[in-house]
């Protein structure tokens, strides 16, 4: 699943905390599959020059937390 922020995360214009919860709720809105949210590889994409996307899933704490080895199958 591919999100856009209309910002640069790393500037810290978007707090960590807006992060988990864009993260969490697109991974709740709509689970590929009807697998849990937190095995939905969530792709953010910042308003930002370089290419590319960095991967998040959802913690079942509501966090959101760096994946290391992304699915490839996340619509």
């Amino acid at each position: 699943m591919d999100v856009h922020v209309p910002v640069t995360v790393a500037s810290g214009e978007l707090d960590v905390t807006a992060i988990s919860q864009i993260v969490c709720t697109a991974a709740h809105a709509d689970v590929p599959g009807g697998r849990p949210a937190t095995e939905v590889d969530v792709r953010i994409h910042e308003n930002i020059a370089a290419p590319g996307a960095w991967t998040l899933r959802c913690s079942p704490n509501g966090t959101a937390l760096p994946v290391t080895a992304p699915r490839n199958d996340d619509a």
